[in-house]
């Protein structure tokens, strides 16, 4: 906005700002934007090259061609920095097959450390050969990359990129080799995020960095070797693709996210194969689990899933909040196939559980039997989560209208809350189930914000 200084001279005060403001006002804009706003006068165009700090190179108007517009842009600033560089959703053109490769050579000399691959894939298009040139940029400690394929990747090549700190590749192409000889490469990883990469026969997992490890479970076995300082395990149908998990050495695994009974679990001497459990080698690092309880094909409860949660207990003696998930098919009959009357109770029962969460709560039988015994038993419990589903609305996708205040009180009156052993546990009930990423995204202060904004009020 101009004004006037005098009877005839303008005054233009955007640009009579502070240099680190104008930055961050052109750093907000577009990358296409922001070019077309530095013609305006020679003070914003030697601005220009700051904002590429953080380059983003996301589509903004169809008439715009953004593979030779990122080209043009890094040809035209040789010396400017680029700390992160992020593509939103790129699509190639048939005369654009060099650019990419170019990008990653350039990138590379001026020491990126943050890379984001982005690439638009429709049935009718192949997927994005990420070039070999990736490996050049010796300077990453993050990489993701979605919808492409991944290079093929030798010790040597992976070992160029050991700075590595952390990577997420979702719905992209790599071999079984190739991602083995990312793991072992990159000693400071720390993060590894891998998800719908297609079916792998194993993950074999022996890193001394990695704390994290969150994945679809797109493999038949998992196999964690040798990491020591692995905290956070997450698999999110692990539980549907009947993943054979073995675990050697994790001393510091505090989160365990999904384990249902079709997976064959190896911990130390401790089995869990179909109705062969032994419970020997015990996991006391463990706070967080988080289990899935499938019905048959006739909707009725899996036969004996009282006896594998209890015996999944006493597997984790220290564990504090422990999670439930149960089919919202439509069909799941409200009927109970074991008893909770028989049970005894198990350290992390009597000692250390806080919290409960079911996830999907249609209030059966089964279900308040469960919540019965688990409130009645824990003596520290201080939450206990019910994400309410109408019963008679839902649909074979999951997807039902909340219940009625009437019946949320209905319930609790038939889940005997007065009995609880913990005088000063919460009750909370939601109106909706509990979202399937809960996990993944329950630390974003949006989704924290907004968590309990469902809540029933009775």
């Amino acid at each position: 906005m101009a004004t006037t200084g005098g009877p005839d001279l303008p005054r233009d005060r955007i640009s009579n700002l502070p240099e680190s403001i104008l930055v961050t006002i052109l750093s907000s804009l577009r990358i296409d934007e922001a070019a077309r706003c530095s013609i305006l006068c020679s003070r914003w165009r030697h601005l220009f090259p700051s904002t590429l700090l953080d380059f983003e190179a996301s589509p903004s108007s169809r008439r715009i061609n953004l593979v030779k517009a990122v080209t043009s842009i890094l040809a035209a600033n040789p010396d400017a920095p680029i700390r992160s560089f992020r593509t939103g959703s790129l699509c190639f053109g048939p005369g654009d097959k060099a650019a990419l490769d170019g990008w990653l050579q350039d990138l590379s000399n001026r020491g990126v450390e943050e890379l984001f691959l982005c690439f638009k894939y429709t049935e009718e298009d192949s997927r994005r050969r990420i070039p070999k040139s990736l490996f050049a940029c010796s300077s990453l400690k993050r990489l993701d990359a979605s919808n492409g394929v991944f290079p093929s990747t030798t010790e040597a090549a992976a070992a160029s990129l050991a700075r590595l700190r952390e990577i997420n590749l979702s719905e992209v192409k790599i071999s079984e080799d190739s991602l083995q000889s990312l793991i072992s490469q990159c000693p400071v990883l720390e993060r590894l995020t891998v998800n719908f990469m297609g079916k792998f026969d194993r993950l074999h997992l022996r890193s001394r960095s990695l704390k994290v490890l969150s994945s679809t479970g797109n493999f038949e076995e998992l196999f964690i070797d040798d990491a020591p300082n692995l905290e956070y395990l997450l698999g999110r149908f692990m539980h549907q693709r009947k993943v054979h998990i073995k675990v050697v050495h994790a001393p510091k695994l505090e989160f365990l996210a999904r384990l249902g009974m079709s997976n064959t679990i190896d911990i130390g001497e401790t089995s869990f194969k179909e109705e062969l459990i032994h419970v020997k080698t015990l996991m006391p690092s463990v706070k967080t689990l988080s289990v899935k309880l499938n019905h048959d094909e006739k909707g009725y409860m899996e036969e004996g899933y009282v006896e594998w949660l209890m015996q999944l207990l006493k597997l984790c003696p220290c564990l504090e909040a422990l999670y439930i998930k149960s089919s919202s098919w439509s069909r799941a009959c409200d009927t109970s196939s074991g008893s909770w009357e028989t049970q005894r109770s198990v350290p992390c029962i009597d000692n250390h559980l806080q919290k409960v969460v079911i996830e999907v709560y249609r209030g059966h039988e089964w279900q308040r039997d469960m919540a019965k015994f688990l409130h009645g038993r824990s003596r520290f419990l201080k939450t206990m989560e019910f994400h309410c589903m109408d019963d008679g609305t839902g649909t074979k996708e999951g997807f039902g209208k909340p219940p009625s205040e009437e019946w949320v009180r209905e319930q609790k009156e038939l889940l005997c809350l007065d009995s609880r052993a913990a005088r000063d546990t919460r009750f909370l009930f939601f109106k909706r189930q509990l979202v399937d990423n809960h996990h993944e995204v329950c630390h974003d202060e949006r989704y924290q914000r907004d968590y309990y904004r469902d809540l029933y009020d009775v």
